[in-house]
């Protein structure tokens, strides 16, 4: 027995192409239908929290402020808890989350795996209370 069984094939493989892919210097598309980071658009979103109900790692919050013009909602999609099972973006009744093609989410901060957007919801308007009526004359 040889003291080194492997060199013949390290020898063979020193003058062979790698096996492995270029990334990053060469972009790889992702797989069609890939569910990747989140994109959330703020002007679309009703602040219903569907989605808050059916993310099982609760990793969607909704911080809610009074403001003078009713509420300040700030919806906050973490990441780095995220399962990216999709059912956030299905739920949502008007599409305001998405799941796009994006899978390089290397980070050296954990802030930067925080997607978020905030948007002032109007309360409706008071409706007036009716008066009563006095019977001067009777």
């Amino acid at each position: 027995m040889s003291k080194f069984p492997f060199a013949g094939e390290a020898l063979k493989s020193l003058f062979k192409a790698p096996l492995t892919e270029k990334y990053p210097l060469t972009p790889k598309e992702a797989p069609e239908k890939y569910r990747g980071k989140i994109k959330f658009d703020a002007n679309a979103c009703i602040g219903c929290g569907l989605c808050i109900r059916v993310c099982s790692p609760n990793a969607i919050t909704k911080l809610v402020d009074a403001v003078e013009e009713g509420q300040n909602i700030t919806m906050k999609f973490d990441l780095g808890s995220c399962t990216f099972c999709g059912y956030c973006a299905d739920f949502c009744p008007k599409n305001a989350i998405e799941l796009t093609q994006e899978y390089s989410m290397v980070v050296t901060d954990k802030n930067d795996m925080i997607v978020s957007g905030s948007f002032i919801k109007k309360l409706p308007p008071k409706k007036p209370v009716p008066q009563k009526k006095t019977t001067e004359n009777k």
